[in-house]
């Protein structure tokens, strides 16, 4: 008597890839909300941003349900998250072009590299410093939304605060650019050495 075959889940089936695409929905919420004049429910539209950010990576590592796809949409989706963020702040006043600039400017060096070299998948795993990063920013700019409503507004230590760490993961944002380059690097020589 043979048994049944057990059906095998495609690697891109699991719990966490499902959050990652919530999150990919979630953005254009948020910034719908921020830039049309509700920082309350932009705010809880951006805590669940960062408790799925949080909760997705806990469930692949808990349940070993990593996969090749989450690997790519994860920080994908942080960084659009944070591209999205930070410009909405941008637009409503209370951040500078310059901090836009700069993650826009990594990201695309990175996008550009990825392309070119590994046609889009580098296959890299995100950094501490590119985890701290997120971390960072996924406080302060919460936080400095939370500034700019009618009780925070009153008390300018909040947005003191909230640029400190902003500015903080923007450094971050430099730094795990940075390294990610550093690696894709290392990679493309690696892949030139092993060839030759």
């Amino acid at each position: 008597m043979t048994l049944p075959a057990v059906r095998q889940r495609p690697d891109w089936q699991t719990w966490p890839n499902l959050i990652t695409m919530v999150r990919f929905l979630l953005i254009p919420v948020y910034v719908v909300l921020v830039v049309q004049g509700h920082p309350g429910w932009a705010l809880v539209s951006l805590v669940v941003l960062g408790v799925s950010d949080w909760a997705d990576g806990f469930i692949a590592r808990r349940f070993d349900q990593g996969s090749k796809l989450g690997k790519v949409l994860d920080p994908i989706a942080d960084r659009l998250a944070i591209i999205a963020i930070v410009l909405s702040l941008v637009l409503v006043g209370l951040l500078p072009w310059i901090v836009v600039v700069l993650v826009v400017a990594v990201d695309v060096v990175l996008a550009v590299l990825s392309s070119v070299w590994f046609g889009g998948d580098p296959d890299l795993d995100v950094s501490w410093t590119g985890k701290i990063r997120s971390a960072l920013l996924f406080v302060g700019l919460p936080v400095l939304l939370f500034s700019s409503t009618a009780w925070a507004s009153e008390h300018s230590w909040i947005r003191i605060t909230a640029l400190v760490f902003v500015w903080l993961g923007t450094a971050g944002h430099l730094l795990a650019g940075a390294q990610y380059v550093a690696a894709m690097v290392r990679k493309r020589r690696s892949a030139r050495s092993a060839l030759a």
